[in-house]
């Protein structure tokens, strides 16, 4: 049968002071009584493992005592709260009265008396821990997230959207800069032409009027050639036209009658004989479809071959002249 048993004690009891980590969780648990193991870790700037172990300690030695937790209105796990047993100072005519059932130590008779419902369950404070967490976890409801993903969404097609416009703003921008550059380059070249033809046209007027027959020919020559250039440059800048339907070549107008172009060409020099380059230069024609068209005027007589080795024709002549 257990016996009680009182001991009594003179002088000031020892002040509990653990050191190390320890240390901080007992400061932690006499500066915030009644916390919870989490609040305690968190003021100890411990892990809640190490917190829990400590406090296990000290409730053992019969420093600390533990308070299960119960069960909240909506029956959800309430975290367990601990409390540190803080042992006053006695005088030296007091007495320390310590009730045991058996012969033991007065530490070992303390922790007896006042941690009675120290030994908990694992399973209990396992159970709550859980609990805290999904607390402390934020979540998303069903509708938060779809109107996330619409604004997502808007956002992508703003994106979109402003990025085609760049786009096209820059494709524009190249444009211009390409047409600007091609309009450039041909004005310098007509210029060019031009000014190699007025050159030509006063050399042969100057041959002309010196009655140097040689240089008159030759001048001719050049100029037909400065005319042929000037008209090519000035068909570089006219803008292609578009295809129509049923047309095979949309960048180019409909083939006109050459032969009389070559009637009108002669007919404007009825003095001059021309080979079929040279007036080919000058109406911007192939040598070939001016070369058939001139034998063509030839056999209808409306056009005479003058010498051969190049073949040169000219304006036919009236049989009065």
């Amino acid at each position: 049968m257990a016996m009680k048993m009182t001991s009594e004690t003179s002088g000031a009891s020892v002040e509990f002071h653990p050191e190390g980590t320890a240390g901080k969780v007992w400061t932690a648990l006499k500066a915030t009584p009644s916390a919870s193991i989490a609040a305690i870790a968190e003021a100890a700037c411990v892990s809640r493992p190490t917190a829990t172990k400590a406090l296990t300690a000290f409730a053992e030695a019969g420093h600390a005592v533990r308070t299960p937790g119960g069960r909240s209105e909506d029956g959800r796990a309430l975290p367990d709260t601990w409390a540190p047993i803080i042992a006053h100072a006695k005088s030296q005519n007091d007495t320390v009265t310590t009730t045991t059932d058996t012969p033991t130590t007065p530490d070992e008779s303390t922790v007896a008396s006042a941690v009675p419902d120290a030994p908990e369950s694992a399973a209990q404070e396992a159970q709550a821990t859980p609990d805290r967490t999904n607390a402390q976890t934020p979540t998303i409801s069903l509708q938060e997230a779809m109107r996330i993903l619409e604004q997502e969404a808007d956002r992508r097609a703003l994106a979109e959207a402003q990025l085609a416009q760049a786009q096209a703003e820059e494709e524009a921008r190249r444009q211009q800069a390409a047409e600007a550059l091609a309009k450039a380059r041909t004005v310098e070249d007509t210029r060019r032409a031009l000014t190699d033809l007025l050159n030509a046209v006063t050399t042969t007027y100057a041959a002309l009027l010196s009655d140097d027959e040689t240089a008159f020919t030759k001048g001719l020559e050049a100029i037909y050639t400065g005319t042929a250039d000037v008209r090519k440059a000035a068909r570089t800048s006219q803008p292609k036209t578009t295809s129509t339907w049923g047309s095979s070549r949309g960048d180019r107008s409909a083939p006109r009658p050459l032969r009389p172009d070559v009637v009108a060409h002669l007919t404007k020099h009825p003095d001059l004989a021309f080979t079929a380059n040279e007036i080919a230069k000058v109406l911007g024609r192939s040598s070939g479809a001016v070369a058939n068209a001139l034998d063509t005027l030839a056999r209808t007589g409306e056009a005479e071959l003058v010498s051969e080795g190049p073949n040169r024709f000219r304006a036919a002549r009236s049989q009065e002249a």
